[in-house]
Protein backbone atom coordinates (compact mmCIF):
# COMPACT_ATOMS: atom_id res chain seq x y z
CA UNK A 1 0.00 0.00 0.00
CA UNK A 2 1.35 3.38 -1.32
CA UNK A 3 1.56 6.14 1.64
CA UNK A 4 0.66 9.43 0.28
CA UNK A 5 3.10 11.77 1.42
CA UNK A 6 2.73 15.59 0.55
CA UNK A 7 5.65 18.01 0.26
CA UNK A 8 6.05 21.75 -0.19
CA UNK A 9 8.60 21.68 -3.73
CA UNK A 10 8.92 24.91 -5.84
CA UNK A 11 6.08 27.25 -4.01
CA UNK A 12 3.22 24.59 -4.39
CA UNK A 13 2.27 21.00 -2.88
CA UNK A 14 3.10 18.13 -4.43
CA UNK A 15 1.87 14.37 -3.54
CA UNK A 16 4.66 12.06 -3.83
CA UNK A 17 4.27 7.97 -3.74
CA UNK A 18 5.84 7.50 -1.45
CA UNK A 19 7.40 3.99 -2.04
CA UNK A 20 10.24 1.80 -2.35
CA UNK A 21 12.96 4.70 -3.73
CA UNK A 22 15.13 1.16 -5.10
CA UNK A 23 17.59 2.16 -7.79
CA UNK A 24 20.06 0.93 -7.91
CA UNK A 25 23.23 0.40 -4.45
CA UNK A 26 23.28 -0.86 2.74
CA UNK A 27 26.95 0.05 4.22
CA UNK A 28 29.47 -1.34 2.88
CA UNK A 29 29.60 -4.98 4.10
CA UNK A 30 32.18 -5.84 6.72
CA UNK A 31 32.87 -9.37 6.50
CA UNK A 32 34.47 -9.50 9.69
CA UNK A 33 31.13 -9.19 11.20
CA UNK A 34 28.42 -11.25 12.60
CA UNK A 35 26.58 -13.14 10.05
CA UNK A 36 24.39 -11.58 7.84
CA UNK A 37 20.59 -11.54 6.80
CA UNK A 38 19.79 -11.82 3.55
CA UNK A 39 16.64 -10.49 2.67
CA UNK A 40 17.00 -8.93 -0.92
CA UNK A 41 13.36 -8.07 -2.37
CA UNK A 42 14.34 -7.38 -5.88
CA UNK A 43 11.06 -5.76 -6.36
CA UNK A 44 9.66 -4.59 -2.74
CA UNK A 45 6.45 -6.90 -2.10
CA UNK A 46 7.17 -9.29 -5.05
CA UNK A 47 7.89 -12.76 -4.99
CA UNK A 48 11.71 -13.76 -6.05
CA UNK A 49 12.45 -16.45 -8.06
CA UNK A 50 13.85 -19.62 -6.70
CA UNK A 51 17.39 -19.03 -8.08
CA UNK A 52 17.41 -16.06 -6.52
CA UNK A 53 16.31 -16.97 -3.18
CA UNK A 54 19.11 -20.19 -3.88
CA UNK A 55 22.39 -17.37 -5.29
CA UNK A 56 21.36 -15.76 -1.62
CA UNK A 57 21.26 -18.87 0.95
CA UNK A 58 24.60 -19.78 -1.00
CA UNK A 59 26.14 -15.99 -0.64
CA UNK A 60 25.09 -16.41 3.07
CA UNK A 61 27.40 -19.29 3.36
CA UNK A 62 30.17 -18.07 1.87
CA UNK A 63 30.05 -14.78 4.09
CA UNK A 64 30.30 -16.90 6.71
CA UNK A 65 33.02 -19.16 5.67
CA UNK A 66 35.27 -16.11 4.86
CA UNK A 67 34.59 -14.62 8.61
CA UNK A 68 36.23 -17.95 9.70
CA UNK A 69 39.31 -18.44 6.44
CA UNK A 70 41.78 -15.29 6.22
CA UNK A 71 42.47 -17.34 2.73
CA UNK A 72 39.29 -17.35 1.56
CA UNK A 73 39.22 -13.26 2.27
CA UNK A 74 42.81 -13.66 -0.11
CA UNK A 75 41.05 -15.80 -2.82
CA UNK A 76 38.37 -12.92 -3.06
CA UNK A 77 40.99 -10.48 -3.46
CA UNK A 78 43.18 -12.29 -5.88
CA UNK A 79 40.31 -13.39 -7.75
CA UNK A 80 38.65 -9.72 -8.45
CA UNK A 81 42.03 -8.44 -9.89
CA UNK A 82 41.91 -11.42 -11.99
CA UNK A 83 38.65 -11.22 -13.27
CA UNK A 84 37.51 -7.57 -13.36
CA UNK A 85 40.32 -6.36 -16.01
CA UNK A 86 37.23 -5.93 -18.55
CA UNK A 87 34.66 -4.67 -15.62
CA UNK A 88 37.52 -2.15 -15.23
CA UNK A 89 37.41 -0.22 -18.43
CA UNK A 90 33.90 0.97 -17.55
CA UNK A 91 33.81 0.71 -13.56
CA UNK A 92 37.37 1.45 -12.71
CA UNK A 93 40.00 -0.56 -10.79
CA UNK A 94 38.72 0.71 -7.38
CA UNK A 95 34.90 0.35 -8.40
CA UNK A 96 34.57 3.78 -8.67
CA UNK A 97 33.03 4.39 -12.44
CA UNK A 98 35.27 6.47 -14.81
CA UNK A 99 32.76 6.38 -17.64
CA UNK A 100 29.48 8.90 -18.16
CA UNK A 101 26.28 6.92 -17.01
CA UNK A 102 27.76 4.23 -15.67
CA UNK A 103 27.59 3.06 -11.86
CA UNK A 104 30.07 2.86 -9.21
CA UNK A 105 30.31 -0.56 -7.83
CA UNK A 106 32.41 0.45 -4.64
CA UNK A 107 30.78 -0.44 -1.56
CA UNK A 108 27.88 -1.41 -2.86
CA UNK A 109 25.28 -3.81 -1.13
CA UNK A 110 26.56 -7.34 -2.25
CA UNK A 111 22.69 -8.88 -1.95
CA UNK A 112 22.23 -6.04 -4.01
CA UNK A 113 24.76 -6.66 -6.66
CA UNK A 114 24.36 -9.84 -6.81
CA UNK A 115 20.73 -9.87 -7.66
CA UNK A 116 21.60 -7.36 -10.33
CA UNK A 117 24.16 -9.70 -11.81
CA UNK A 118 21.86 -12.41 -11.99
CA UNK A 119 19.61 -10.16 -13.53
CA UNK A 120 22.24 -9.50 -16.44
CA UNK A 121 23.20 -13.24 -17.44
CA UNK A 122 19.63 -14.42 -17.61
CA UNK A 123 18.26 -11.29 -19.27
CA UNK A 124 15.74 -9.93 -16.92
CA UNK A 125 17.61 -7.00 -16.71
CA UNK A 126 18.45 -5.47 -20.34
CA UNK A 127 21.81 -4.27 -21.31
CA UNK A 128 24.01 -6.16 -23.92
CA UNK A 129 27.42 -5.52 -23.05
CA UNK A 130 26.11 -6.28 -19.04
CA UNK A 131 24.41 -9.53 -19.77
CA UNK A 132 27.98 -11.06 -22.36
CA UNK A 133 30.04 -10.34 -19.21
CA UNK A 134 27.62 -11.63 -16.66
CA UNK A 135 26.63 -14.89 -18.16
CA UNK A 136 30.55 -15.34 -18.42
CA UNK A 137 30.84 -15.97 -14.51
CA UNK A 138 29.82 -19.03 -12.71
CA UNK A 139 27.42 -18.96 -9.87
CA UNK A 140 29.73 -18.61 -7.42
CA UNK A 141 32.37 -16.33 -9.25
CA UNK A 142 29.12 -13.57 -9.17
CA UNK A 143 29.13 -14.09 -5.67
CA UNK A 144 32.59 -13.14 -5.32
CA UNK A 145 32.75 -10.65 -7.53
CA UNK A 146 29.46 -9.30 -5.34
CA UNK A 147 31.87 -9.65 -2.40
CA UNK A 148 35.02 -8.01 -4.21
CA UNK A 149 33.16 -4.60 -4.76
CA UNK A 150 31.59 -4.75 -1.34
CA UNK A 151 34.61 -3.93 0.36
CA UNK A 152 35.90 -0.74 -1.85
CA UNK A 153 35.70 2.72 -1.07
CA UNK A 154 33.13 4.72 -2.43
CA UNK A 155 34.32 8.12 -2.96
CA UNK A 156 31.62 11.01 -2.78
CA UNK A 157 31.95 14.27 -4.68
CA UNK A 158 31.92 17.48 -3.22
CA UNK A 159 28.50 20.10 -3.12
CA UNK A 160 28.28 22.12 -5.99
CA UNK A 161 24.98 23.89 -5.67
CA UNK A 162 23.69 24.17 -1.99
CA UNK A 163 20.46 24.95 -2.95
CA UNK A 164 19.95 22.29 -5.08
CA UNK A 165 21.93 19.95 -2.55
CA UNK A 166 18.71 20.96 -0.23
CA UNK A 167 16.14 20.33 -2.74
CA UNK A 168 17.34 17.01 -3.24
CA UNK A 169 17.65 15.94 0.48
CA UNK A 170 14.07 17.26 1.02
CA UNK A 171 12.78 15.06 -1.89
CA UNK A 172 15.33 12.18 -0.85
CA UNK A 173 13.81 12.54 2.83
CA UNK A 174 10.12 12.05 1.74
CA UNK A 175 10.83 9.52 -1.53
CA UNK A 176 13.90 7.44 -1.04
CA UNK A 177 14.86 7.05 2.66
CA UNK A 178 12.57 4.54 3.86
CA UNK A 179 14.31 1.80 1.67
CA UNK A 180 17.43 3.31 1.02
CA UNK A 181 18.05 4.63 4.71
CA UNK A 182 18.83 7.82 5.83
CA UNK A 183 22.21 8.25 4.84
CA UNK A 184 21.64 5.89 1.14
CA UNK A 185 23.46 2.96 2.37
CA UNK A 186 20.21 0.93 1.91
CA UNK A 187 19.41 -2.22 4.12
CA UNK A 188 18.07 -5.61 3.49
CA UNK A 189 19.46 -5.95 0.29
CA UNK A 190 18.36 -2.42 -1.33
CA UNK A 191 20.51 -0.67 -3.30
CA UNK A 192 23.76 1.69 -1.43
CA UNK A 193 22.97 5.35 -3.09
CA UNK A 194 25.36 7.09 -1.27
CA UNK A 195 28.23 8.13 -3.14
CA UNK A 196 26.46 7.05 -6.81
CA UNK A 197 27.52 9.18 -9.36
CA UNK A 198 24.79 11.80 -9.92
CA UNK A 199 24.44 10.80 -13.97
CA UNK A 200 23.55 7.29 -13.32
CA UNK A 201 21.30 7.91 -10.66
CA UNK A 202 19.57 10.15 -13.02
CA UNK A 203 19.46 7.79 -15.86
CA UNK A 204 18.30 5.17 -13.57
CA UNK A 205 15.15 7.00 -12.62
CA UNK A 206 14.39 8.12 -16.16
CA UNK A 207 14.65 4.53 -17.47
CA UNK A 208 11.65 3.86 -14.25
CA UNK A 209 9.86 6.55 -15.39
CA UNK A 210 9.97 5.60 -18.97
CA UNK A 211 9.03 1.94 -18.83
CA UNK A 212 11.34 1.01 -21.81
CA UNK A 213 11.95 -2.59 -20.37
CA UNK A 214 15.18 -1.96 -19.37
CA UNK A 215 14.59 -0.87 -15.75
CA UNK A 216 11.33 -2.68 -14.22
CA UNK A 217 9.99 -1.99 -10.82
CA UNK A 218 6.36 -0.79 -10.29
CA UNK A 219 7.33 0.92 -6.79
CA UNK A 220 10.24 2.80 -8.30
CA UNK A 221 8.08 3.45 -11.30
CA UNK A 222 5.97 5.32 -8.97
CA UNK A 223 8.34 7.49 -7.37
CA UNK A 224 10.16 8.28 -10.65
CA UNK A 225 7.06 9.48 -11.94
CA UNK A 226 6.53 11.81 -9.29
CA UNK A 227 9.50 13.62 -9.58
CA UNK A 228 10.43 16.10 -12.72
CA UNK A 229 13.81 16.39 -14.12
CA UNK A 230 14.74 18.99 -12.23
CA UNK A 231 13.99 17.15 -9.03
CA UNK A 232 15.90 14.25 -10.69
CA UNK A 233 18.96 16.30 -10.42
CA UNK A 234 18.08 17.47 -7.30
CA UNK A 235 18.06 13.91 -5.79
CA UNK A 236 21.00 12.84 -7.69
CA UNK A 237 23.10 16.11 -6.19
CA UNK A 238 22.33 14.45 -3.51
CA UNK A 239 22.71 11.52 -2.85
CA UNK A 240 26.12 11.56 -4.97
CA UNK A 241 27.50 13.51 -1.55
CA UNK A 242 26.67 11.32 1.41
CA UNK A 243 29.01 9.02 2.06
Amino acid sequence: MLNKIIISNSGFRRIFSCAACMLLLWEPMNIDAKPIVLQAPSDKDVQLEEKDLEAQKHLAIMVNKIQKDPEAKEKIVQFGQERTILCNVCHGEDGNAKRAGVPNLAGQNPVYLLDQIQRFSDGRRYDRTMRSLASSFTEDEKIMLALYYSKMEARPTKIQDPVQWAAGKEIYDVACAQCHGERGRGEKGYARLSSQKADYVIKMLKEFRSYTGRRANPWMAAVSNSLNDEEMAAVAAYVSTLK
